[in-house]
């Protein structure tokens, strides 16, 4: 089974109501906002994205935010003008605890970022993932501690 299939198979597994498949007003309406922040329409976080409703996913670390609205990804912009994080790099969580799980539009890298910790992303001082599946794979794998 390769990533996307585990990815598929992890969230039909879930038990959030609200993890359903978008219609097509809001996959265009997703497909804009992810553009305009620069994701590649040929990424896995785009293709993700554009398919469910991934707001209502929460870790015992971090929740996800879905660009449907598109305030959703105001946190997006405010680190870019307060963090001074690099535009590539899209928060897509909520941001609270002042930290968050950062996507990398260049490489389709996953950051785990904390305020303070910006000048380390993309060196291998954080956590991170080589792909956005890999990361939604241990992000979506119940913790067995």
């Amino acid at each position: 089974m390769n990533l996307k299939e585990q990815v598929e198979l992890l969230l039909s597994q879930q038990k959030h109501p609200e993890i359903i498949k978008k219609n097509l007003d809001d996959q265009k309406l997703t497909h804009d906002v992810l553009l305009s922040l620069g994701v590649r329409p040929d990424s896995e976080f785009y293709e993700l994205y554009t398919k469910y409703f991934l707001g209502s996913l929460i870790d015992s670390y971090s929740e996800l935010v879905d660009p449907c609205s598109p305030d959703s990804f105001d946190g997006a912009i405010m680190v870019h003008e307060y963090w001074d994080i690099p535009k590539n790099y899209i928060l897509f969580t909520t941001g609270e605890g002042e930290g968050g799980y950062f996507y990398n539009t260049e490489d389709n890298s996953v950051w785990d970022c904390g305020l303070g910790e910006q000048y380390l992303l993309g060196t291998d001082q954080l956590r991170h993932w080589s792909s956005f599946y890999k990361f939604m794979v241990w992000y979506l794998t119940p913790d067995e501690s």
